[in-house]
């Protein structure tokens, strides 16, 4: 029998909760997809989100960080934004993470499928775990290995998906399931690079000058890809709005905010593998907002990936 911690319980419950404001960026996203393209989507939350963050890292710079870091090193005192680690590490998370996750996504999912851009979002906590390793000297357990395969079976029993029709090699996909594939790695090196900055920045700040450096970023893919004027802003409907401040408040800011605080005490290997839970938190979210229907197997499949989740949280600190 297993038996959860205060600290187990209250880690289960944030990551549920994580997920599950993550689960809500499907609906945000189809609300805003028919006013904007994809990297002035990006553009947009990553501002919106900046914003809703100032306030916060306002008032962490000005606590004094040192006090609470009692068990770091020296070379984890360096809180300058401009020395040479810290610089380097915000632009791996921007440059490398935010923008091109985002990019290769949306690009990604329209030369595909989305049978095969599910499928192939199953290998993010994986990479996560290999990068976590390679980089960071975590070590995978068998108790993680065990959780991250259990997970993985929910979702495919959630998923239900149709094995026959899968087209990962096809000639006509593969560029798109490639980037889909490029898209997942960012998102893991994000994850992975973040933990590093987490010893020196609070998890306020690690967002926020991320998602300030990918707005800089943005701007010339803008100009390139989807040029942008402010009298097209009057075309925006008020769903396009709601869905935007939904992305930017909630999905990228509040959301982020406590995944970042979990990693600052769970392994990203660990943490990493309750992102399975999204695509059942996903379908409860449609299934209440959007009137979708909720089957025996996606009840089942959901079970299995939570148990997953108890799994590694539980036995595995």
């Amino acid at each position: 029998m297993i038996r959860l911690s205060r600290r187990s319980l209250v880690d289960l419950g944030l990551l549920i909760l994580v997920n599950a404001m993550w689960g809500a960026q499907f609906t945000a996203y189809k609300l805003v997809s028919s006013d904007m393209g994809p990297v002035t989507v990006g553009a947009w939350i990553f501002l919106i989100a900046g914003i809703v963050l100032v306030p916060f890292v306002v008032r962490e710079r000005r606590r004094d960080p040192r006090v609470q870091r009692t068990g770091a090193s020296d070379s984890d005192h360096d809180l300058s934004l401009l020395s040479k680690r810290n610089l380097a590490g915000f632009v791996a998370i921007s440059v490398f993470g935010l923008v091109p996750a985002s990019a290769f996504m949306a690009w990604g999912v329209a030369r595909s499928t989305a049978s095969n851009s599910a499928l192939i979002n199953l290998t993010i906590p994986i990479i996560t775990a290999l990068l976590a390793v390679a980089m960071l000297g975590e070590r995978m357990t068998a108790a993680r290995w065990a959780s991250l395969l259990v997970s993985l079976a929910g979702v495919l029993i959630l998923s239900d998906f149709d094995w026959r029709h899968m087209a990962l090699t096809s000639n006509r996909f593969l560029l798109g399931n490639l980037l889909v594939l490029l898209s997942c790695a960012c998102s893991s090196l994000y994850n992975v690079c973040s933990k590093e900055l987490l010893r020196r920045f609070s998890p306020v700040e690690v967002l926020a000058f991320g998602y300030f450096l990918a707005v800089l970023v943005t701007i010339p893919l803008l100009c390139w890809l989807e040029p942008f004027s402010l009298p097209s802003l009057r075309h925006y409907s008020s769903a396009t709005w709601i869905g935007l401040v939904l992305l930017g408040v909630f999905v990228w800011g509040l959301a982020m905010v406590l995944w970042m605080s979990l990693l600052k005490r769970l392994d990203v290997s660990q943490a990493s593998v309750s992102v399975y839970l999204l695509p059942f938190l996903g379908v409860l979210i449609s299934a209440i907002f959007l009137g979708e229907k909720i089957t025996g197997m996606m009840v089942l499949g959901g079970s299995v990936t939570l148990v997953g989740t108890i799994f590694v949280v539980s036995l595995d600190r």
